[in-house]
Protein backbone atom coordinates (compact mmCIF):
# COMPACT_ATOMS: atom_id res chain seq x y z
CA UNK A 1 0.00 0.00 0.00
CA UNK A 2 1.43 3.33 -1.11
CA UNK A 3 0.47 6.95 -0.17
CA UNK A 4 -1.22 9.14 -2.72
CA UNK A 5 -2.06 12.66 -2.06
CA UNK A 6 -2.59 16.03 -4.12
CA UNK A 7 -1.93 19.71 -3.20
CA UNK A 8 -4.57 21.79 -4.88
CA UNK A 9 -3.65 25.45 -4.83
CA UNK A 10 -5.55 28.39 -5.81
CA UNK A 11 -5.38 32.33 -4.87
CA UNK A 12 -2.35 34.71 -5.14
CA UNK A 13 0.09 32.14 -5.60
CA UNK A 14 3.66 32.58 -7.13
CA UNK A 15 5.30 29.07 -8.71
CA UNK A 16 8.58 29.57 -8.76
CA UNK A 17 10.68 26.43 -10.60
CA UNK A 18 14.31 26.30 -12.63
CA UNK A 19 12.25 23.82 -15.01
CA UNK A 20 11.84 19.85 -14.98
CA UNK A 21 12.93 17.76 -12.49
CA UNK A 22 14.31 21.00 -10.19
CA UNK A 23 13.15 22.07 -7.02
CA UNK A 24 10.25 23.77 -6.51
CA UNK A 25 8.44 26.35 -4.21
CA UNK A 26 5.14 28.25 -3.78
CA UNK A 27 4.94 31.57 -2.71
CA UNK A 28 1.62 32.54 -0.99
CA UNK A 29 2.14 36.45 -1.50
CA UNK A 30 0.70 38.82 1.07
CA UNK A 31 -1.24 41.03 -0.59
CA UNK A 32 -1.01 43.86 2.51
CA UNK A 33 2.70 43.39 2.27
CA UNK A 34 2.87 44.65 -1.74
CA UNK A 35 1.16 47.72 -0.86
CA UNK A 36 -0.81 49.87 -2.96
CA UNK A 37 -1.58 48.19 -6.97
CA UNK A 38 -2.71 50.54 -9.12
CA UNK A 39 -3.62 52.60 -7.18
CA UNK A 40 -5.40 50.61 -4.69
CA UNK A 41 -4.49 49.35 -1.45
CA UNK A 42 -5.01 44.92 -1.66
CA UNK A 43 -7.29 43.09 0.41
CA UNK A 44 -5.96 41.30 3.34
CA UNK A 45 -5.61 37.48 2.21
CA UNK A 46 -5.65 34.02 4.52
CA UNK A 47 -3.09 32.04 3.16
CA UNK A 48 -4.62 28.52 4.47
CA UNK A 49 -3.97 24.83 4.28
CA UNK A 50 -7.41 22.49 4.88
CA UNK A 51 -7.32 19.46 5.42
CA UNK A 52 -9.83 16.58 6.59
CA UNK A 53 -9.14 15.44 10.01
CA UNK A 54 -10.14 11.84 9.11
CA UNK A 55 -7.62 11.76 6.87
CA UNK A 56 -4.94 12.54 9.76
CA UNK A 57 -3.32 9.87 11.63
CA UNK A 58 -2.99 12.52 14.48
CA UNK A 59 -5.49 14.31 14.18
CA UNK A 60 -5.48 15.03 17.88
CA UNK A 61 -1.92 16.48 17.96
CA UNK A 62 -2.27 18.41 14.76
CA UNK A 63 -3.09 21.99 16.20
CA UNK A 64 -5.37 23.07 13.57
CA UNK A 65 -6.38 26.98 13.89
CA UNK A 66 -9.60 26.10 13.49
CA UNK A 67 -11.91 23.32 12.62
CA UNK A 68 -15.80 23.61 10.41
CA UNK A 69 -18.13 21.18 9.75
CA UNK A 70 -18.66 20.31 6.33
CA UNK A 71 -21.64 18.88 4.47
CA UNK A 72 -21.21 17.50 1.21
CA UNK A 73 -24.12 16.03 0.19
CA UNK A 74 -26.25 19.77 1.27
CA UNK A 75 -28.09 20.71 -1.43
CA UNK A 76 -28.73 16.88 -2.79
CA UNK A 77 -32.09 14.79 -3.06
CA UNK A 78 -31.26 13.87 0.70
CA UNK A 79 -33.96 16.25 3.61
CA UNK A 80 -30.76 18.37 5.05
CA UNK A 81 -30.83 16.73 8.37
CA UNK A 82 -30.64 13.26 7.25
CA UNK A 83 -27.34 14.97 4.63
CA UNK A 84 -25.88 15.91 7.79
CA UNK A 85 -26.22 12.81 9.36
CA UNK A 86 -24.45 10.65 6.69
CA UNK A 87 -22.16 12.88 5.01
CA UNK A 88 -20.84 15.68 7.69
CA UNK A 89 -17.18 16.08 8.25
CA UNK A 90 -14.96 18.05 9.61
CA UNK A 91 -12.09 20.08 8.32
CA UNK A 92 -9.21 21.31 9.94
CA UNK A 93 -7.75 24.75 8.62
CA UNK A 94 -3.99 25.74 9.42
CA UNK A 95 -3.09 29.50 9.14
CA UNK A 96 0.02 29.41 7.41
CA UNK A 97 0.95 33.39 7.73
CA UNK A 98 4.86 33.56 8.62
CA UNK A 99 5.21 30.08 8.07
CA UNK A 100 7.35 27.63 5.88
CA UNK A 101 5.99 24.17 4.96
CA UNK A 102 7.92 21.13 3.70
CA UNK A 103 6.55 17.54 2.81
CA UNK A 104 8.63 14.79 4.02
CA UNK A 105 8.47 11.22 2.32
CA UNK A 106 9.78 8.90 5.22
CA UNK A 107 12.72 6.85 3.43
CA UNK A 108 12.81 9.02 0.03
CA UNK A 109 15.06 11.33 -0.98
CA UNK A 110 14.04 15.03 -3.28
CA UNK A 111 14.33 13.86 -7.23
CA UNK A 112 13.20 17.35 -8.36
CA UNK A 113 9.36 18.15 -9.54
CA UNK A 114 8.33 16.34 -12.58
CA UNK A 115 6.49 19.72 -14.63
CA UNK A 116 3.19 18.16 -16.55
CA UNK A 117 3.77 19.65 -20.55
CA UNK A 118 2.18 17.77 -23.25
CA UNK A 119 2.98 17.68 -26.60
CA UNK A 120 1.30 20.30 -28.51
CA UNK A 121 -1.00 17.80 -30.28
CA UNK A 122 -2.52 16.75 -27.17
CA UNK A 123 -3.61 20.10 -25.19
CA UNK A 124 -5.91 22.86 -26.89
CA UNK A 125 -3.82 25.57 -25.52
CA UNK A 126 -3.86 28.40 -25.83
CA UNK A 127 -7.37 28.04 -26.48
CA UNK A 128 -9.71 26.42 -23.95
CA UNK A 129 -10.00 22.42 -23.79
CA UNK A 130 -13.00 21.46 -26.02
CA UNK A 131 -14.46 19.28 -23.04
CA UNK A 132 -14.12 22.21 -20.43
CA UNK A 133 -15.00 19.97 -17.85
CA UNK A 134 -12.29 17.17 -18.16
CA UNK A 135 -10.02 18.11 -15.68
CA UNK A 136 -7.20 16.01 -17.54
CA UNK A 137 -7.59 18.43 -20.32
CA UNK A 138 -6.10 21.39 -18.47
CA UNK A 139 -3.10 20.19 -17.43
CA UNK A 140 -0.85 21.94 -19.44
CA UNK A 141 0.92 24.00 -17.05
CA UNK A 142 0.60 26.57 -20.03
CA UNK A 143 -2.70 27.52 -18.62
CA UNK A 144 -0.88 29.23 -15.84
CA UNK A 145 0.74 32.83 -16.95
CA UNK A 146 4.09 32.64 -17.19
CA UNK A 147 5.80 35.80 -16.63
CA UNK A 148 8.76 35.30 -18.43
CA UNK A 149 6.71 35.11 -21.80
CA UNK A 150 4.41 38.18 -20.16
CA UNK A 151 7.50 40.67 -19.18
CA UNK A 152 10.48 39.24 -20.84
CA UNK A 153 11.95 38.43 -17.66
CA UNK A 154 10.18 35.80 -15.33
CA UNK A 155 13.12 35.98 -12.68
CA UNK A 156 11.49 36.13 -9.21
CA UNK A 157 13.50 38.65 -7.02
CA UNK A 158 16.45 36.39 -5.20
CA UNK A 159 15.35 38.08 -1.99
CA UNK A 160 11.80 36.19 -2.01
CA UNK A 161 13.57 32.32 -2.27
CA UNK A 162 16.54 33.27 -0.29
CA UNK A 163 16.85 30.95 2.93
CA UNK A 164 18.68 32.29 5.76
CA UNK A 165 18.51 32.93 9.63
CA UNK A 166 15.74 35.77 9.45
CA UNK A 167 12.54 34.70 11.95
CA UNK A 168 10.51 36.55 9.44
CA UNK A 169 9.65 36.02 5.92
CA UNK A 170 9.99 38.73 3.11
CA UNK A 171 7.48 41.76 4.10
CA UNK A 172 5.52 40.54 0.63
CA UNK A 173 5.53 36.41 1.04
CA UNK A 174 2.86 35.23 3.85
CA UNK A 175 3.97 31.70 3.50
CA UNK A 176 6.30 29.59 1.75
CA UNK A 177 5.82 26.01 0.79
CA UNK A 178 9.13 23.96 0.05
CA UNK A 179 8.45 21.08 -3.08
CA UNK A 180 11.62 19.08 -3.97
CA UNK A 181 9.63 15.55 -5.54
CA UNK A 182 6.45 14.79 -7.00
CA UNK A 183 5.07 16.31 -10.27
CA UNK A 184 3.10 19.78 -11.05
CA UNK A 185 0.81 20.40 -13.58
CA UNK A 186 -2.50 22.88 -13.88
CA UNK A 187 -5.37 22.52 -12.65
CA UNK A 188 -9.08 23.02 -13.87
CA UNK A 189 -10.94 26.57 -13.18
CA UNK A 190 -12.60 26.61 -9.94
CA UNK A 191 -16.09 27.64 -11.41
CA UNK A 192 -17.66 25.61 -14.53
CA UNK A 193 -18.56 29.25 -16.02
CA UNK A 194 -15.22 30.20 -16.46
CA UNK A 195 -13.97 27.14 -18.56
CA UNK A 196 -14.64 28.34 -21.73
CA UNK A 197 -13.14 31.98 -21.26
CA UNK A 198 -9.88 33.09 -23.01
CA UNK A 199 -7.75 36.47 -21.58
CA UNK A 200 -5.98 38.77 -23.99
CA UNK A 201 -3.21 40.51 -21.78
CA UNK A 202 -3.04 43.98 -22.76
CA UNK A 203 -0.73 46.67 -21.85
CA UNK A 204 -1.50 49.84 -19.85
CA UNK A 205 -2.24 51.49 -23.57
CA UNK A 206 -4.21 48.94 -24.32
CA UNK A 207 -1.81 47.45 -27.12
CA UNK A 208 -2.69 43.86 -27.44
CA UNK A 209 -0.54 40.83 -26.62
CA UNK A 210 -0.65 37.56 -25.80
CA UNK A 211 -4.93 35.47 -26.03
CA UNK A 212 -4.56 32.59 -23.91
CA UNK A 213 -7.37 30.63 -21.36
CA UNK A 214 -6.14 30.49 -18.29
CA UNK A 215 -7.07 28.90 -14.86
CA UNK A 216 -7.27 29.85 -11.49
CA UNK A 217 -5.80 26.15 -9.99
CA UNK A 218 -3.28 24.17 -10.42
CA UNK A 219 -1.90 20.98 -8.16
CA UNK A 220 0.85 19.11 -7.28
CA UNK A 221 1.04 15.03 -6.96
CA UNK A 222 2.87 12.29 -5.16
CA UNK A 223 2.56 8.42 -5.20
CA UNK A 224 5.07 6.55 -3.05
CA UNK A 225 5.65 3.32 -1.07
CA UNK A 226 6.52 4.90 2.19
CA UNK A 227 5.29 4.47 5.68
CA UNK A 228 4.20 7.70 5.78
CA UNK A 229 4.19 11.79 4.23
CA UNK A 230 4.44 14.58 6.89
CA UNK A 231 2.83 18.10 6.35
CA UNK A 232 5.67 20.07 8.58
CA UNK A 233 4.62 23.60 8.91
CA UNK A 234 7.07 25.86 11.06
CA UNK A 235 6.64 29.21 12.32
CA UNK A 236 9.27 31.56 11.60
CA UNK A 237 8.46 33.31 15.04
CA UNK A 238 7.02 32.51 17.59
CA UNK A 239 4.68 28.67 17.96
CA UNK A 240 5.42 25.14 17.63
CA UNK A 241 5.90 23.37 14.36
CA UNK A 242 2.99 21.36 13.44
CA UNK A 243 3.20 18.13 11.93
CA UNK A 244 0.43 16.57 9.85
CA UNK A 245 0.93 12.65 9.30
CA UNK A 246 -0.66 11.16 6.27
CA UNK A 247 -0.67 6.94 6.46
CA UNK A 248 -0.83 4.67 3.61
CA UNK A 249 -4.05 3.77 2.22
CA UNK A 250 -5.86 2.89 -0.79
CA UNK A 251 -7.49 5.82 -2.02
CA UNK A 252 -5.42 9.03 -2.88
CA UNK A 253 -5.28 12.05 0.06
CA UNK A 254 -6.79 15.34 -1.14
CA UNK A 255 -5.24 18.74 0.32
CA UNK A 256 -6.48 22.20 -0.62
CA UNK A 257 -3.98 25.44 -0.21
CA UNK A 258 -5.56 28.71 -0.66
CA UNK A 259 -4.47 32.56 -0.25
CA UNK A 260 -7.71 34.20 -1.12
CA UNK A 261 -9.30 37.48 0.23
CA UNK A 262 -9.73 37.24 3.98
CA UNK A 263 -13.75 37.09 4.66
CA UNK A 264 -14.44 40.41 6.01
CA UNK A 265 -11.52 42.24 4.53
CA UNK A 266 -12.17 45.80 3.91
CA UNK A 267 -13.01 46.97 0.10
CA UNK A 268 -13.58 50.88 0.99
CA UNK A 269 -10.90 51.65 -1.15
CA UNK A 270 -12.63 49.80 -3.92
CA UNK A 271 -15.67 51.68 -4.06
CA UNK A 272 -14.95 54.08 -7.16
CA UNK A 273 -12.95 51.54 -8.72
CA UNK A 274 -14.92 49.90 -11.64
CA UNK A 275 -15.38 45.65 -12.22
CA UNK A 276 -12.62 45.60 -14.52
CA UNK A 277 -9.73 47.51 -12.57
CA UNK A 278 -10.83 45.29 -9.56
CA UNK A 279 -10.27 42.60 -11.33
CA UNK A 280 -7.12 42.89 -12.68
CA UNK A 281 -5.32 44.69 -9.96
CA UNK A 282 -4.90 40.91 -8.40
CA UNK A 283 -2.93 40.00 -11.41
CA UNK A 284 -0.66 43.02 -11.34
CA UNK A 285 0.33 41.83 -7.70
CA UNK A 286 3.35 39.66 -9.46
CA UNK A 287 4.75 42.30 -11.49
CA UNK A 288 6.34 43.47 -7.91
CA UNK A 289 7.61 40.01 -7.33
CA UNK A 290 10.10 40.40 -10.33
CA UNK A 291 13.91 40.80 -9.91
CA UNK A 292 13.59 43.28 -12.62
CA UNK A 293 9.78 45.46 -12.62
CA UNK A 294 8.90 45.96 -15.96
CA UNK A 295 7.67 49.50 -17.56
CA UNK A 296 5.18 47.53 -19.63
CA UNK A 297 2.67 45.21 -17.42
CA UNK A 298 0.26 43.15 -19.21
CA UNK A 299 -3.13 42.34 -17.55
CA UNK A 300 -5.58 39.78 -18.15
CA UNK A 301 -8.66 41.03 -20.15
CA UNK A 302 -11.62 39.03 -20.84
CA UNK A 303 -12.39 38.24 -24.05
CA UNK A 304 -15.77 38.64 -25.11
CA UNK A 305 -16.64 35.22 -26.54
CA UNK A 306 -20.61 35.44 -26.26
CA UNK A 307 -23.41 37.79 -26.80
CA UNK A 308 -24.06 39.87 -23.22
CA UNK A 309 -20.83 38.59 -22.21
CA UNK A 310 -18.84 41.96 -20.90
CA UNK A 311 -14.88 42.08 -21.42
CA UNK A 312 -14.24 42.64 -17.84
CA UNK A 313 -10.98 41.54 -16.05
CA UNK A 314 -10.94 38.52 -14.87
CA UNK A 315 -14.59 38.24 -14.44
CA UNK A 316 -15.01 41.41 -12.57
CA UNK A 317 -14.32 39.94 -9.27
CA UNK A 318 -10.38 39.53 -7.54
CA UNK A 319 -10.29 36.51 -8.60
CA UNK A 320 -6.54 35.03 -7.90
CA UNK A 321 -5.10 33.06 -10.69
CA UNK A 322 -1.58 31.68 -10.05
CA UNK A 323 2.05 32.42 -11.70
CA UNK A 324 4.85 30.38 -12.96
CA UNK A 325 8.33 32.43 -12.13
CA UNK A 326 11.81 31.62 -12.22
CA UNK A 327 14.81 31.60 -9.96
CA UNK A 328 17.72 32.24 -12.48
Amino acid sequence: MSVALSIVFTGLCALVTDGDRAPAEVLLVDAEGVGEVAGFAMPRHAPSLVVGLGDLANAQDSMPTRVVTAWPGYGSDLDASESAATTASQLGIWDLTGSTVRIRVQGREGTGVELYRPGDSRSSWPDPPHDRNDANAWRDLRFMANMETLSGDGRIDPSLVAIGSSARLPRTVAARIHLDTGRLYAGIPTLAAHRRDVYEFRGAKGEPGLRQALTDTFRWSLESDTAAVVIEISPLSEGPVKRLVLSPRATPYSLFVSNLPAEGAPHENHATASDEEMGVQHFATYYFLLMNEPDHKPLPWLVPSEPGRNGAGLHGKPRCSGAMFRRR
